[in-house]
């Protein structure tokens, strides 16, 4: 059998993994990365052996964490996840208006300022902290596209929506989709089997820092929940 390497050590990694299965990689299917420069982040998954997804995420100041996924345990239906910073859009949008008011009686209005030098300056510094707060806005706001286990329903891939571009992005959802669908018709265990095998999946990626304890406790809550689970 032969091993193909996906695992490069790299600096300022902070991956704690507690993955006992030791999965070799006998086959590649489809790799696909993704960049924001802005947040300066970079996302890179490689679909291997049919049935399984690496994923590494490597962060400008927050080290580099990769962890693997069982495609069998996750729900097929991708999840759109847009959350706004509107406080900061706000707060961008109010100075703006503030800029241009300024402006406004400075320059144009029937109001005579003898010192134009203070109210550049002012008028300077608002506007600037208008296109500050615009960065801070767009870095807090995230448009994301998530798979969730197939029972716990807990968010475990995560991309960036529409990156590189809105084509190549689409394209590897439906194949990635593609493979969660095959992967779990290649799992032949019965509905119990498969939730406590989820379970463990799920307890793994809290240990290795992929989930917090509680995404854990909320996933493990709706599979014990699960009829299935308590046949």
């Amino acid at each position: 059998m032969h091993e193909i390497q996906i695992d490069i050590v790299a600096e300022e990694d902070i991956t704690q993994f507690q993955d006992t299965e030791h999965v070799s990689v006998d086959k590649i299917n489809h790799e696909f990365v993704q960049e924001d420069r802005l947040k300066g982040q970079i996302n890179e998954y490689t679909i291997f052996n049919d049935i399984h997804c690496y994923q590494s995420v490597q962060k400008k100041h927050g080290g580099k964490i990769k962890f693997r996924v069982n495609l069998s345990y996750l729900d097929p239906q991708p999840h759109r996840e847009f959350i706004l910073s509107k406080s900061w859009m706000i707060t961008a949008a109010s100075s703006f208006v503030l800029g241009l008011l300024v402006i406004y009686l400075g320059w144009f209005s029937p109001l005579q300022f003898t010192d134009h030098t203070i109210l550049s300056i002012v008028t300077a510094s608002i506007l600037t902290f208008s296109v500050i707060a615009f960065l801070v806005a767009l870095m807090r706001t995230h448009d994301r596209i998530l798979f969730h286990s197939r029972y716990g329903q807990i968010p475990v891939l995560e991309f960036f929506n529409k990156k590189p571009d809105a084509d190549s992005f689409e394209e590897f959802i439906h194949r990635l989709s593609r493979y969660i669908g095959l992967a779990q018709q290649v799992c032949k265990y019965d509905t119990h089997k498969c939730l406590t095998l989820e379970l463990q999946e799920l307890r793994r990626l809290k240990q290795e820092n992929v989930i917090s304890e509680q995404q854990y406790e909320q996933g493990k809550q709706v599979i014990f929940k699960n009829k299935a689970f308590k046949a």
